[in-house]
């Protein structure tokens, strides 16, 4: 991957303060208490929202007693969902400042600042002590993240005997080789992209069992259609809240990945596993 790229040139992470004219126009003025039901319909930045974070909630079994990390956080949006419905204490933890600092205020504002703690820092390099989770969740994140060896070696270490993860990712498609991998790596900042195959493998091979693992291509195919359709049919609302450049923006996104998930560059990896 080209070093020079950053996360900032995907056009889905402009302007991490938009939420707020978007809670704005739903009633929730600037400074007001919001309500978490509210903010989770759009402070989730993967497919299905709060459904899928929900599948991560039965699928760990989270109770009020867990610790659950997040990694790659963006709003935190799983992190407040997490806690909300579970009751778990959750860190939430994201490398962009702009987004994890307005995580924290919309944390503050759903009144959920006891049970969710925003960290910005970087997955490869951050130190949390002698803390160790019973559950890691992570959702469209960890593509990003360059050395998949050591990134997944380092969730096994963060995590308790026995504890779980929860990984919602991108990964190849069949014909990922015929995509143009620079402009693949720009637009979606594909540090690490596996197959669906190799992204099985590096999990056991960093010590965890397998619990589910399901692919996901088809289905995030027709969401992300359907998602780019309802964004367009819907630029007027969007523009009157926010503004033209913002739309072109995500709209140029969104057609992006609908481009790949079309071409089969792309592909997707719902996964549940445990440390041995």
């Amino acid at each position: 991957m080209n070093e020079a790229l950053n996360v900032k040139d995907m056009k889905l992470y402009a302007e991490a303060d938009s939420i707020f004219a978007d809670l704005a126009a739903r009633g929730f003025p600037a400074g007001s208490a919001l309500d978490v039901n509210v903010v989770s319909q759009i402070d989730q930045l993967h497919y299905h929202g709060a459904a899928s974070v929900h599948q991560a909630i039965d699928a760990l079994a989270i109770t009020a007693q867990a610790s659950v990390l997040e990694v790659g956080a963006g709003w935190g949006g799983p992190s407040r969902y997490i806690a909300a419905t579970a009751g778990a204490r959750v860190t939430a933890l994201e490398l962009q400042e702009d987004f994890s600092t307005v995580g924290e205020e919309l944390t503050r504002r759903c009144g959920l600042a006891a049970l969710v703690t925003h960290r910005r820092d970087d997955f490869l390099t951050v130190d949390f002590g002698d803390e160790r989770f019973d559950h890691v969740g992570s959702w469209l994140a960890l593509y990003h993240i360059p050395d998949r060896a050591r990134y997944t070696a380092k969730i096994a270490e963060l995590l308790k005997p026995g504890g779980t993860v929860f990984i919602e990712d991108l990964t190849q498609g069949t014909d990922f080789a015929d995509a143009d991998q620079g402009t693949l790596d720009r637009e979606l900042f594909a540090s690490s992209m596996v197959s669906y195959e190799t992204y099985i493998d590096s999990l056991t091979r960093a010590g965890f069992d397998i619990l589910s693992a399901h692919d996901m291509t088809d289905d995030w195919r027709a969401f992300t259609a359907a998602r780019l359709d309802a964004f367009i049919d819907n630029r007027e609302a969007f523009v009157r809240i926010h503004n033209e450049a913002l739309f072109e923006d995500k709209k140029h996104f969104y057609s992006k990945i609908v481009e790949y998930f079309t071409a089969d560059a792309i592909g997707g990896i719902r996964i549940a596993a445990q440390k041995r």
